[in-house]
């Protein structure tokens, strides 16, 4: 099982087999890296972020007691930093690169609606309350669903569907003033 495994490098490493941290950092990259991504929006600053997150996480090992999964603990971890992060960095970003699918057959004016219109839910979410971007984020954009996000936020389950049936009503509410 994988939080077997987390628990057995956990214990090596803090028992002194710093090597052991390597197979850690390999298991969980990926995630850390793609919620660097989520916050950050480029390859560079979500690599800087997944060091960050891995260095601090190895300095706080100690403070790990095994009553929830290693990977909510490391995940609750880096999205603390990531929020942090966010909002000293919040006022410079000045675009959000998102998923896209690519039409290449699409006319061009179709795709200068769609980009308007990513662009301004883009805005849109930005302008609501820290909580309820970050849980839009991580359910629509990170795909977790309401259990993992409660894990990660450290909220009760319920807490997290208001917030997601909240942040959802708020954007509607100002995509309908918008257009």
């Amino acid at each position: 099982m994988a939080e077997d495994r987390d628990s057995i490098l956990v214990g090596r490493v803090l028992t002194g087999d710093s090597e052991a941290y390597r197979g850690i950092v390999d298991r969980h990259k990926a995630r850390i890296y793609y919620l660097g991504l989520k916050f950050f929006h480029g390859p560079e600053d979500a690599e800087d972020f997944a060091q960050d997150v891995f260095l601090k996480a190895y300095d706080k090992l100690s403070t790990f007691r095994g009553g929830s999964p290693f990977s909510a603990w490391l995940y609750r971890l880096a999205f603390n930093l990531a929020v942090n992060r966010y909002h000293v960095v919040k006022k410079r970003l000045t675009t959000v690169q998102l998923d896209e699918v690519s039409d290449e057959q699409a006319q061009p004016e179709r795709e200068l609606i769609r980009k308007e219109e990513r662009e301004t839910v883009v805005r849109l979410m930005r302008e609501l309350p820290d909580v309820y971007n970050v849980v839009l984020k991580m359910h629509y954009y990170d795909d977790l669903t309401y259990k993992e996000i409660s894990r990660a936020m450290g909220i009760p389950v319920n807490t997290v569907k208001s917030h997601v049936h909240r942040a959802k009503k708020m954007l509607a509410e100002r995509w309908s003033r918008h257009g």
